[in-house]
């Protein structure tokens, strides 16, 4: 076989590295360049300027009406009815008396213990004269004495029990459905009917902690039935606030009290409005600017040009915009599109969205 010359495989081996160098280095650098051209691309997005404006944005909540009086009718001794003085369901007003307890043992004690009082008062005068003329001893007097303020005492003790057989209303109100009847033998575990209040009534519902600072007392909220084709709605004023928060729901409970014509029920579920009117400058942005991270929320901004993250505190959330809290100032160029593409140092090419 005929000898290959040493410079033809010197040859070979030299066209083979510049061939090696133009494939791979080549390309290597191509990339370099394809990827410093685009970090130097600029990014076309719309923007808006940051600026205070006033926040008027309504807040819902559940709610349930409650009365401001209600109380199980429960008696306070033990004995038989003998006379009902009410109607179920009907208005009674304080003081009227509901339910009547037999009370003839009573009666009879306090018989009794009148006429033991009214012979000791006699004994004790007669004694009081002796005692003028040493006709006896102190002693007997102090006896006489202390015997008088024992039976004043019973018969103060058995008044008390007397007027508990006299069931009267605590407060103007409905009383509800009656669970005993004349006849019937009761203890104090026995619930004879409820007694409400339905006039006035109040609203009881709850908002975040971080509202607390925007609802005092005498605030108006409004309020309608849940799943309920009546859509008409009630005026109701805060008077009580819970100076707690709760620590499951972060929320502070309110109530607040209506006064008005419409029959109320306690216990029935209610959809709240609180509609929060805010005198200070808020600044508002579109909601789409806000980007979720984690353990918060943060936004785009243009700043010389270029695009840099910022980290946000939100408030109230409206249709189209969200309240700023922290993070963002008045006269901030704040991207509302291309929020993907512009990164941190991104060149940036603004385009005003005309409204």
């Amino acid at each position: 076989m005929k000898k290959i010359p040493g410079w033809l495989i010197f040859a070979i081996i030299f066209i083979i590295l510049i061939a090696t160098k133009f494939i791979f280095f080549s390309k290597k650098e191509d990339k370099t360049s394809t990827n410093k051209n685009k970090g130097n691309q600029t990014v076309a997005a719309n923007y808006i300027i940051a600026k205070s404006s006033v926040l008027n944005s309504k807040l819902y909540s559940s709610g349930q009406i409650g009365a401001l009086n209600q109380i199980d009718i429960i008696p306070e001794i033990q004995g038989k009815i003998i006379a009902i003085n009410f109607k179920e369901g009907e208005s009674v007003k304080k003081g009227n008396l509901l339910v009547k307890i037999n009370d003839a043992d009573i009666q009879a004690q306090l018989a009794k213990n009148k006429a033991q009082l009214k012979l000791a008062n006699e004994k004790l005068n007669r004694l009081k004269k002796l005692i003028e003329v040493k006709g006896i001893s102190q002693e007997e007097l102090d006896i006489q004495e202390n015997e008088v303020n024992i039976l004043t005492a019973d018969q103060m003790y058995l008044q008390a029990q007397l007027a508990k057989t006299s069931i009267t209303a605590a407060f103007d109100g409905v009383v509800g459905l009656k669970s005993i009847s004349v006849g019937s033998f009761v203890n104090t575990n026995t619930i004879i009917a409820s007694l409400v209040q339905l006039k006035p009534v109040y609203v009881e519902f709850s908002l975040p902690e971080r509202y607390s600072q925007d609802i005092t007392n005498n605030f108006n909220i409004s309020y309608s039935y849940e799943n309920s084709n009546n859509t008409k709605e009630y005026k109701a004023v805060v008077y009580a606030i819970e100076p707690v928060v709760d620590k499951l729901t972060k929320t502070i409970k309110i109530r607040a009290i209506y006064n008005g014509p419409e029959k109320m029920y306690p216990g029935s579920f209610v959809k709240v409005f609180v509609e929060l009117n805010s005198n200070k400058g808020s600044i508002l942005i579109p909601t789409q600017s806000i980007i979720p991270v984690l353990k918060g929320q943060k936004v785009i901004i243009c700043k010389n040009g270029l695009a840099e993250e910022r980290r946000v505190v939100t408030g109230i959330r409206t249709e189209d915009k969200i309240q700023i809290l922290e993070g963002l100032n008045e006269g901030d160029t704040v991207l509302t599109t291309a929020l993907l593409s512009a990164k941190s140092g991104t060149k940036l090419n603004l385009i005003h969205l005309k409204k």
